[in-house]
């Protein structure tokens, strides 16, 4: 496995004025569900992250538990929800 590392994020979020106040991590079939996550995220404190696992036991719930420990790591309040609360 390839070590990765965060680089600067794109043009468009590192433009004057743009702030970034939450970050949203969710599985791709619950994208229709945006706006029930969405203001979750919104009610959180500036700098939450909300992360949304999914419902099977696979490789990617325990990566997003490994992101979970790393934001924690670095002062971020974390919130992680099972998929299956959205449905």
């Amino acid at each position: 496995m390839k070590n990765r590392r965060f680089n600067q994020p794109p043009r468009a979020l590192r433009r004057p004025g743009v702030r970034c106040d939450n970050l949203v991590l969710v599985p791709g079939n619950l994208l229709v569900y945006k706006a029930r996550w969405q203001e979750m995220a919104n009610a959180l404190p500036h700098g939450a992250v909300l992360i949304v696992l999914p419902d099977a036991d696979r490789p990617l719930v325990q990566t997003l538990k490994t992101v979970a420990t790393f934001f924690e790591a670095a002062g971020h309040p974390v919130t992680t929800l099972p998929a299956r609360q959205f449905r």
